[in-house]
């Protein structure tokens, strides 16, 4: 996940905590992971929420969502059975992996919560979390809805399929665009529905601006060593960047070729009208 942040010093709770309420007896000791499998390490890095707990994505150009959204969805695919009791508890789960059963995981939360406050005083947390749940990332890969469509996210039918191309933004400060594959029905996303080869190319119309060498584009898990059969039903995507220039090949079938839209910047520093003469130039000639 590209918004990591320091756990130890953004912990907090809306509300003093009580962990009476949970009504259970004191469980054994916890049992943190000590490491997570390539799976867990590609979600780490990039987004990949179920696809049957889709997050919406945002609708700005930015890529931008707010960090509480963020966390409230993870914590929902992550702990389907845990249901955190404040903030501090959210953002816990959020940025820490325990593994363990629900009594054991709700034990692991207690003991952090009270090690925190004794350390930083109830005060200090309450804040820090507080601006931290209320500040916004940049996740690359997170899915919109299915069949969710605004001026960022764009759904195209692939000929004599199914199936359609979705193309989503990812965080604008990496140009980077999102590529999955949808049931055109359903809008739900699918890996790989049929043989093909997707590459990156020159752009026809203005080759001395795209990429000099044509590449093959590998998935997002392929990068991170998951094998094809044990990609998550739903997970599967391709980052593009802005502009690119793309062409899907499969056997025996006519070739499909697009190019991903480019993004403005928000707040853009512009010229005075002083400063600048803009010339009145034709953008393209025929």
């Amino acid at each position: 996940m590209k918004a990591k942040v320091n756990r130890k010093m953004s912990k907090a709770t809306r509300r003093p905590y009580d962990s009476s309420t949970r009504g259970r007896a004191t469980p054994p000791s916890p049992k943190r992971a000590k490491a997570e499998t390539s799976q867990a390490a590609s979600a780490s890095a990039y987004v990949t929420p179920s696809p049957y707990m889709p997050m919406s994505i945002p609708t700005s150009a930015t890529g931008a969502v707010l960090y509480r959204d963020f966390c409230m969805q993870r914590v929902k695919a992550r702990y389907p059975t845990i249901k955190p009791c404040n903030d501090w508890e959210l953002l816990y789960l959020t940025e820490t992996k325990i593994e363990g059963t629900v009594e054991e995981v709700y034990a692991e939360l207690d003991e952090e919560y009270i090690g925190d406050i004794r350390e930083y005083g109830f005060e200090a947390c309450e804040r820090m979390v507080a601006d931290h749940l209320a500040s916004y990332i940049e996740p690359t890969g997170m899915k919109p809805l299915p069949k969710e469509v605004n001026k960022y996210v764009y759904i195209r039918s692939i000929p004599d399929t199914k199936y359609s191309i979705r193309l989503f933004p990812g965080s604008i400060s990496a140009a980077e665009y999102c590529l999955d594959f949808v049931d055109s029905a359903t809008g739900e996303p699918v890996n790989s529905p049929f043989e093909f080869e997707l590459w990156a190319v020159e752009n026809p119309e203005t080759p001395w601006l795209s990429m000099p060498v044509t590449m093959q584009m590998r998935s997002i898990e392929y990068a991170h060593g998951i094998k094809q059969a044990d990609i998550l039903p739903g997970h599967e995507k391709f980052i593009l960047r802005d502009g690119l220039t793309c062409v899907l090949i499969r056997p025996g079938k006519p070739k499909i070729q697009f190019t991903v839209p480019v993004r403005k910047l928000p707040d853009q520093a512009k010229a005075a009208p002083e400063d600048v003469v803009i010339l009145d130039l034709p953008k393209m000639i025929d």
